[in-house]
């Protein structure tokens, strides 16, 4: 994987998340799907949060705070461990840089959260158009199986829904399908929460993915062709849930604009995606695991 794939599994696993315009995969977080995005919550933003306009939130793991009156940029340096592929039992180390950029509570834009917009925007309700991007699998992540298929980069377009029954709660459905690369189809059920203590910010939580015959044939499938190269077994999988996950992460302030964040994410292969040979090779895990840490400074503007 290449260093933005590396940002999207922040984004599913670990440092943001997708469609809301609060930061912080999966999980992303991670990710599982959502670190930098985590920007910690100070007893400054709670005080200025609106009583009726609570924060958007976003995934894996999500930080919740309140939305900027304008645009907000935070950026920094951090370093990823994320596994090889889909389905591997090896991680690879990457720097990656935090960008992110939100206006208000409308607009959002990151690698890890991709890129979006509140077209509904309620109390509790929020939903949006959200295009996020898919980096694919390589040669060189699957070098230990010989034949297997290179899946290209592609973006996944969709929406998302998102329900907030408290400012610190939120679940949200998410669903997009790749224009290119697996072409598959994926939805997200994230469970959030967020607890402020102090100068930290810290949070949890959970995700159940479905995929559905196409998205797990291009990742976890394997062809005839492909078996006689790779010697994996022929496996052809329908459409399943394809993992369940948890993720948490801290974040804190440490002077100024500056947060210091780290979170991690666990996601345990299940269906068809953790019966798959690749998977359950001497190379392959049923379990996905996700570190991070990152440092991020926050620029306010109108």
């Amino acid at each position: 994987m290449s260093t933005l794939i590396a940002a999207l599994h922040m984004a599913t696993a670990a440092i943001a998340a997708p469609s809301d315009t609060a930061i912080a995969s999966d999980v992303a977080i991670i990710t599982a799907q959502p670190a930098a995005d985590l920007a910690a919550v100070d007893e400054g933003d709670q005080a200025s949060a609106p009583a009726a306009s609570p924060p958007a939130t976003t995934f894996r793991p999500i930080a919740f705070g309140p939305y900027p009156a304008g645009w907000q940029i935070d950026v920094g340096p951090g370093v990823l461990a994320v596994p090889r592929f889909p389905g591997s039992d090896g991680l690879r180390i990457l720097p990656i840089p935090q960008l992110d950029i939100r206006y208000k509570n409308q607009f959002f834009a990151s690698v890890q959260s991709g890129i979006g917009y509140n077209v509904l925007n309620t109390r509790k309700w929020r939903a949006g158009p959200i295009l996020r991007p898919e980096f694919g699998r390589t040669q060189r992540d699957i070098a230990v199986f010989p034949g297997l298929n290179r899946i290209t980069f592609a973006p996944e377009i969709g929406g998302f829904l998102t329900y907030q029954p408290s400012l610190f709660t939120s679940v949200q459905l998410e669903v997009r399908r790749a224009a290119g690369g697996h072409n598959g189809l994926l939805a997200d059920l994230t469970l959030r929460r967020i607890k402020l203590i102090g100068k930290w910010t810290l949070g949890y939580g959970g995700r159940v993915r479905f995929a559905n015959a196409t998205y797990l044939r291009a990742y976890h499938g394997v062809t005839p062709a492909q078996s006689v190269t790779s010697g994996l077994a022929v496996y052809r999988p329908d459409a399943s849930v394809n993992d369940v996950a948890v993720s948490a992460f801290a974040s804190r302030r440490i002077g100024g604009n500056w947060s210091i964040n780290a979170f991690g994410n666990y996601a345990r292969l299940v269906g068809d995606a953790a019966d798959s040979p690749i998977s359950r090779s001497p190379f392959g895990s049923r379990n996905q695991v996700t570190l991070g840490t990152s440092i991020s400074y926050r620029f306010r503007f109108n």
